[in-house]
C-alpha cells in the first residue's frame, strides 16, 4: 500500500493493484478561504469521508465517478455502533465517535473509518473529540496505520493524541489536522506541540510512502509527512 498526505485530514491510499482511495477530501477555499490548500485534482476510485463538514467532504469533477463511503449513524443507549460495507472489494468499518468541540458546545458525531489494504490496516478517526474507550478499541481491532489528529479545538489535542497512540499501539502514526500556513484561523495547535511529546519520529520527504505488512515497525513509529498540497 502507498500512502500520501494531501493536507489537513486528507490522505490518498493506493493499493498494489491500483485502487485509489481518497480519505476526507477538503473543499478548496472552504470556510471563507480558510482552507487554502491547493486543490487535489486526480481521479480516484473511492471517496471515504468521516463526516460532512467542508474540510472533510468534497467531490470534485476531477475525481471522476468514485464510489462514496459515508455513514451517519449515532450511538444509541451508550452502545458502540459499528457499520460495515464492501466497496470495490475493500471492506470498510465505521465507528461512531464524538466530534471535537470548543468548551461548552456540542458538535455532533463523526464516523471513524477503518479498512485493510494490501494487508495493512488503516484507521482515520476524523475530528475525534476524545481518546477511544476500551470497548471502542476492542471493536476497532488491529490498527497498523493511525492517521492522527493533533491540533485540538475541533479534535483531540497533542496530549490526548498521545493517549490514543498508547491505547491503539499502531505500527505507524501520522499526525494530521493541525495548524499550517494554508489552513488559517481555525485555532488549531501546530504539529510541533505533539512532536514535542514523543521521544523521536521519522521525517519522510518523499511521498508516497510504501507500507508493507512484513516490514512494519514495532509499535509505534511517528511518521511525519509534509502535506503535498500546502505549497
Amino acid at each position: 500500500m502507498k500512502l500520501t498526505f494531501i493536507g489537513h485530514a486528507c490522505f490518498l491510499c493506493e493499493s498494489d493493484a491500483g485502487l485509489r482511495v481518497l480519505l476526507d477530501p477538503y473543499r478548496p477555499g472552504a470556510f471563507d478561504g480558510r482552507i487554502a490548500l491547493r486543490p487535489f485534482l486526480e481521479p480516484v476510485d473511492i471517496v471515504a469521508s468521516t463526516h460532512s463538514h467542508l474540510d472533510h467532504f468534497h467531490l470534485d469533477p476531477a475525481f471522476g465517478r468514485p464510489e462514496v463511503v459515508r455513514w451517519a449513524t449515532r450511538p444509541r443507549g451508550g452502545r458502540v455502533v459499528v457499520e460495515s460495507g464492501v466497496v470495490r472489494g475493500l471492506e470498510f468499518r465505521g465507528l461512531s465517535l464524538p466530534h471535537g468541540a470548543e468548551p461548552g458546545r456540542e458538535a455532533g458525531w463523526v464516523t471513524g473509518l477503518g479498512f485493510t489494504m494490501d494487508g495493512v490496516s488503516v484507521f482515520h478517526p476524523g475530528d475525534l473529540g476524545r481518546p477511544l474507550t476500551k470497548d471502542e478499541v476492542q471493536a476497532l481491532g488491529r490498527v497498523d496505520v493511525l492517521l492522527l489528529p493533533v491540533g485540538g479545538t475541533f479534535t483531540i489535542g497533542p496530549e490526548e493524541a498521545l493517549v490514543l497512540v498508547r491505547s491503539l499501539r499502531p505500527a505507524v502514526a501520522v499526525p494530521m489536522h493541525y495548524r499550517m500556513e494554508r489552513v488559517v484561523d481555525l485555532r488549531l495547535r501546530p504539529r510541533e506541540d505533539f512532536l514535542g511529546l514523543v521521544p523521536d519520529c521519522d521525517r519522510v520527504l518523499a511521498q508516497p510512502v510504501s507500507l508493507d505488512p512484513d516490514s512494519l515497525p514495532p509499535p509505534t513509529r511517528i511518521l511525519v509527512l509534509d502535506p503535498t498540497h500546502a505549497d
